[in-house]
């Protein structure tokens, strides 16, 4: 089974360019430096199944022409990747039914508290938030079949926060990873196509650097890794210039092709 995977968004949490930065990639024309919050999508035939949905959602749907989602994962609850959930109204309005959204506990827990109205029925007469199915994952590694479709998810943690990863197939979604185990190296060993955050040169308490992606994606071996959640300290083409051949800053927009089965 064939399919796609479109990056939606590619930059860190206040994007790129951020907000009255005057540097040298905030004030780029090139298009290859203007990044929304970092999402993805996967499309399987007529399936489109979304991995977070911040506060660009709205934009990437827009810019994607998205017209309906079968399902939505969650990696975490950190703002700019769920801040744009009450977005997803726009499809119960078209389908008239809950946009199913697949999450930790932890992330559940967070959601709840965050954002209390979206576990309110709607009122007759009122105007009405995203009407979602949580669908909780009932653990740290496991398998996810949805409509024939086989998702792997697997955990790791970015501060005091835990996280979610997912795999299709020869793909592998590790975004905003801080710490590991072991077991998430078994989980994604040999993987033809990684796409993993790195947010600078130099690492932080919340994200790997370039040099520890690197580092990461030979650890598990990967033929293919593209970068996301990159932010305004890095320039595309030249820190393109930099890496090995086989890791590549990714964009938004960039589309891959996966392999499914």
């Amino acid at each position: 089974m064939q399919g796609k995977f479109v990056f939606l968004g590619t930059g860190s949490s206040p994007g790129v360019p951020v907000i009255a930065c005057e540097c040298g990639v905030c004030q780029s024309s090139s298009p290859y430096n203007k990044r929304l919050r970092s999402a993805g999508l996967v499309q399987v035939g007529s399936k489109n199944i979304l991995i977070d949905v911040g506060p660009d959602f709205r934009a990437q749907a827009l810019n994607f022409k998205i017209k309906h989602l079968n399902a939505v994962l969650l990696t975490h609850a950190h703002a700019d990747h769920i801040s744009g959930m009450d977005d997803l109204r726009a499809y119960y309005s078209l389908e008239k039914k809950k946009v199913l959204c697949f999450l930790s506990q932890d992330t559940f827990n967070e959601v709840k508290m965050r954002y209390r109205y979206l576990f309110e029925p709607p009122q007759p007469g009122k105007s009405f938030s995203a009407q979602i199915d949580f669908q909780l994952l009932p653990e740290d590694f496991g398998n996810l079949e949805f409509e024939g479709v086989s998702i792997e998810y697997f955990s790791y943690v970015q501060q005091d926060m835990k996280v979610t990863g997912f795999r299709f197939g020869n793909l592998a979604y590790v975004s905003d990873i801080r710490e590991y185990t072991e077991k998430l190296i078994d989980a994604i060993q040999g993987v033809d196509i990684l796409i993993l955050s790195a947010l600078r040169n130099v690492p932080t308490k919340m994200h790997f650097s370039i040099e520890e992606a690197i580092a990461f994606s030979k650890r598990v071996g990967a033929k293919k890794t593209y970068l996301t959640h990159t932010g305004h300290d890095l320039e595309y083409a030249a820190t393109n210039a930099l890496l090995p051949p086989d890791v590549r800053m990714s964009y938004d927009g960039l589309e891959l092709d996966i392999q499914l089965d």
